[in-house]
């Protein structure tokens, strides 16, 4: 009796059951289609990317001319090989930063010491995953009133986002400093640079400079505007030095007092070192991402990752950053244009160089991991801090 009783009452309880809970998903096999359940991403990371100088030496510009083409017209130009091994990385990110280093549209387009690229490695950049550009930098100015106006106007007409200079003062202070909703969180980005190599700037146009009382009045004005992080993007220190120079640390020590979250720099040519607390991130230099430069270490490039996350109380958290090494190829030396690999990726793809350029790479390589204590024996590099 007991046991008819319970089988009873268990099949009351499964129809009543079936009557509240929601219908499953099913799978249709007449129509060919099956529907199941979609999982929802449980990494809610935010990625910020950055990389280091982008530059455009004139010997860039000769290799991406198309053969038979017009030198003068930016259209006749292939960069397509600057960003295609990295765009993937792009693409996983939620945004990206580039360091832009020439002026933009001048004619005769040309190099060291007085930038002026195409338009179409702009456009090319862009394309490829960049979602903003830094232009604080010391060759801003190379083509005077003509090379920022052109600049401004071909950023504007392609509709890339920048920051670090300003037609006049009222755009100045609506866009200054730059402030995007990155998955979520509210990111100020504070760009400005040591100088301008000597160039005056040409009235009514603005450009953030490293003056305490002007950077320190962008941080609060970040802060007024709703900002949960602000970064720092400053061109500063001492060119083709690996060690930060004590400039570089006391405005490091400016810039978290006034309230900066984080510091990503550029300008030296080469890497230098990282540092991080649950608080504050720090990378002093990316170095060069793409150029003509041969100096020693100024084809290593740092590709730096900023992972922010927000915590149940709604505050930011600011996760160990996420860095890796690339390697610039200059023309004919992996492929016929300048390209950018992964390091520790083609450390096993020695027979596609030429001329020397894996010896070269290998060499340069090894100092930095010995120099900074990087440990390269996992899946991925892991910096001293990790």
């Amino acid at each position: 009796m007991k046991v008819v009783r319970f089988t009873i009452f268990t099949v009351v309880i499964l129809v009543l059951l079936s009557l509240i809970a929601p219908p499953r998903e099913t799978a249709s096999l007449a129509d060919g289609i099956i529907s199941l359940p979609v999982a929802q991403p449980t990494d809610d990371t935010v990625k910020i990317l950055f990389i280091g100088d982008v530059m455009a030496h004139m010997l860039q510009l000769e290799t991406a001319l198309i053969s038979g083409g017009n030198a003068s017209n930016p259209d006749d130009y292939d960069f397509s090989s600057y960003f295609k091994h990295i765009k993937p990385l792009f693409d996983s990110a939620d945004f990206v930063v580039a360091n832009m280093e020439y002026p933009t549209g001048v004619t005769p387009f040309s190099g060291y010491p007085i930038f002026s690229a195409p338009s179409s490695l702009d456009i090319e950049a862009r394309n490829s995953g960049i979602d903003l550009f830094l232009k604080a930098n010391n060759h801003l100015l190379d083509k005077g009133r003509e090379g920022i106006d052109s600049t401004r106007a071909i950023l504007r007409r392609e509709g890339i986002a920048y920051t670090g200079f300003y037609a006049d003062a009222e755009e100045e202070y609506r866009c200054n400093p730059y402030i995007d909703s990155i998955g979520g969180i509210c990111v100020a980005i504070v760009n400005f640079t040591y100088g301008l190599n000597g160039f005056q700037i040409p009235e009514p146009y603005i450009v953030n400079m490293m003056d305490t009382t002007q950077i320190r009045k962008l941080v609060e004005r970040a802060k007024e505007r709703g900002a949960e992080f602000i970064i720092a993007t400053p061109h500063w220190g001492e060119e083709y030095q690996l060690t930060e120079s004590a400039t570089q640390r006391r405005w490091r020590d400016s810039l978290y007092r006034y309230g900066v979250d984080a510091i990503v720099g550029t300008h030296p040519h080469v890497v230098q070192k990282c540092e991080y607390d649950t608080l504050h991130a720090t990378a002093y230099s990316l170095g060069n991402f793409v150029s003509n430069m041969s100096i020693a270490y100024g084809q290593i490039g740092m590709v730096y990752e900023l992972r922010l996350k927000r915590r149940p109380d709604s505050t930011i958290a600011l996760l160990p950053p996420k860095i890796d090494y690339w390697w610039c190829a200059r023309t004919n030396k992996l492929e016929r244009n300048y390209t950018v690999v992964p390091i520790m990726e083609y450390l096993n793809r020695k027979e596609e160089f030429k001329e020397g350029q894996y010896q070269k790479m290998v060499r340069e390589w090894n100092a930095i991991v010995k120099k900074f204590g990087i440990d390269t024996t996992g899946k991925r590099i892991r910096y001293i801090y990790d």
